[in-house]
């Protein structure tokens, strides 16, 4: 058993809450006593267990994030320590030799990281040192919902919806109150870091802005050829010519909670309008920015959802589009509770015999935007400047990826997975099976989104097309120009829309008859 000081100390383990107001974890450990806090940038242990390992945007991000953290940190007088490698090694240890009395932290939901949790929680517990859980990034946890029906959870979101809504959410919590730590935690403070170099680092030595220089292709290597089985380790070290989250996404964003705050600010001005507006990617005040945001924790959605609710010059129509795609997030982690390895284990089990093609080369030009699709160009170079992505062109790029290219949906969302800001573990595999028709309440598969319908439509004056196809927008992954083809004249079409779309049909038809004859 290790000693205690009077005054209970507690260490407030960092995740994906990079926030210090409405923080329950944080609340807790404020009102218990003192608070020390740590970031780790976690590794999957041998067992599997933990959070899937960060791309190369969301590594950008964090670093970012965290510095603006532990400025905010430092004005409440509590120090913030950084460490790599396993949590279920590094969680122990430090809280021991801090002699802290409790650990807390907010909850995940992942199976993997909820296993990698409760090893710690052992682990502490061992020790003789208390663990403690609370919400965070959720507005209705996924057991606070259950379907009527046998099933032990919901597949299709309207249903989840119409119940996640009906159930309650506290008002955010204030912002905590300052602390003077004793002289006596603040030399354990100093001789932890001393004395456990080992374990503990500067947050540039995390590697996180080193190991950003840009994805690289990804590789996957399915079950029976196909589409849903076991894959290889995906990323390689990147493109090393040019430092790529500096070049591109650094001009676009300002991570941190400071920024998600001014961003919040905005809110009323992005909401306006939403219903309609949000689907059009040419319109720049057309949705609000700020799944990033929401993807760290730097803002709850707890907070938003107040946020919203106060706004008095917003009509309902576009107030409640806007909180739908808030539990559309919810409900993306809803199914990542219930469901493993989404990742690349298709909901729908048949499609783990899909007969997807192997082309690199359609793959690269994918990737590069370089497909002579002009709308799924420019959304690709949108992406690879600025490390998002609007959501109706991500959509139509997915499409053209898993069904008239015919390449495996988790080639795209691993792609997305290393190049979005925003990619989090449940909604980027859950909206990547959504459009391939392999998920729950997944859009069918004969639905196959035309990009030249979708960009007539939803892009008629060319706004959008031209922004991310001229000039030096038109740099597509890997740095190559991409010249002025915004009308995809410069670059011949990798596919013929209608004859894929034909071959696409006929790949399900054959997966389902292959089934029947089994």
């Amino acid at each position: 058993m290790v000693s205690r000081a009077s005054r209970p100390l507690t260490l407030l383990w960092f995740r994906d809450d990079l926030r210090v107001t409405d923080h329950e974890a944080l609340t807790a450990a404020r009102d218990d006593g003192d608070v020390v806090a740590i970031w780790v940038r976690e590794e999957r242990d041998a067992e599997g267990r933990g959070p899937r390992p960060l791309g190369a945007a969301t590594r950008w991000w964090a670093h970012e994030s965290l510095q603006v953290l532990g400025t905010e940190l430092d004005e409440l007088g509590i120090p913030l320590l950084f460490a790599a490698g396993t949590a279920t090694q590094i969680i122990p240890e430090v809280a021991a030799d801090l002699e802290a009395d409790t650990v807390r932290w907010s909850r995940r939901y992942a199976p993997a990281s909820r296993a990698l949790d409760e090893a710690v929680a052992r682990e502490l517990e061992a020790r003789g040192i208390a663990s403690e859980g609370s919400p965070g990034s959720l507005l209705v946890e996924p057991w606070e919902v259950e379907p009527s029906s046998a099933s032990a959870y919901y597949k299709v979101f309207t249903p989840y919806w119409n119940a996640a809504r009906q159930v309650s959410v506290d008002l955010p919590l204030p912002a905590v109150t300052a602390q003077s730590l004793p002289r006596d935690i603040r030399d354990r403070v100093e001789r932890v870091r001393r004395e456990n170099a080992h374990l503990l680092a500067e947050i540039d030595d995390l590697e996180l802005l080193e190991a950003g220089t840009g994805p690289a292709s990804t590789r996957f290597t399915p079950r029976s050829g196909a589409g849903g089985g076991a894959k290889e380790s995906s990323l390689g070290e990147g493109d090393p010519r040019f430092p790529w989250w500096e070049d591109t996404i650094a001009r676009y964003w300002t991570p941190g909670c400071v920024g998600a705050r001014e961003a919040v600010d905005r809110l009323g001005e992005r909401i306006a309008g939403y219903a309609e507006d949000r689907d059009f990617p040419g319109d720049p005040e057309g949705t609000s920015a700020l799944s990033p945001r929401l993807r760290f924790g730097e803002i709850s959605p707890r907070q938003l959802l107040a946020e919203v609710d106060a706004l008095g010059d917003v009509g309902a129509g576009d107030r409640e589009a806007w909180v739908r795609q808030i539990y559309w997030r919810e409900f993306a982690w809803h199914l990542t509770y219930h469901v493993p390895d989404l990742d690349w284990r298709p909901m729908r089990p048949e499609f783990a015999d899909f007969p997807y093609e192997d082309d690199p080369e359609a793959l690269a030009a994918w990737q590069a935007g370089r497909t002579g699709i002009a709308l799924v160009d420019a959304g690709m170079r949108q992406l690879w400047q600025t490390g998002w992505m609007h959501n109706r062109v991500r959509m139509v790029a997915a499409s053209l990826l898993s069904k008239n290219l015919l390449l495996p949906w988790q080639l795209g969302e691993q792609w997305f997975w290393d190049t979005l800001v925003d990619a989090d573990e449940a909604n980027n595999p859950v909206s990547w099976q959504w459009v391939a028709g392999c998920g729950a309440d997944a859009s069918p598969f004969f639905r196959v989104f035309n990009p030249e319908r979708q960009r007539v439509r939803f892009d008629p004056d060319g706004v959008y097309v031209r922004q991310w196809l001229e000039g030096d927008a038109g740099e597509g992954a890997g740095g190559v120009d991409a010249g002025d083809d915004s009308d995809g004249g410069a670059v011949a079409p990798i596919v013929d829309l209608g004859e894929s779309r034909q071959a696409a049909l006929a790949a399900y038809d054959a997966m389902k008859s292959a089934q029947t004859s089994d």
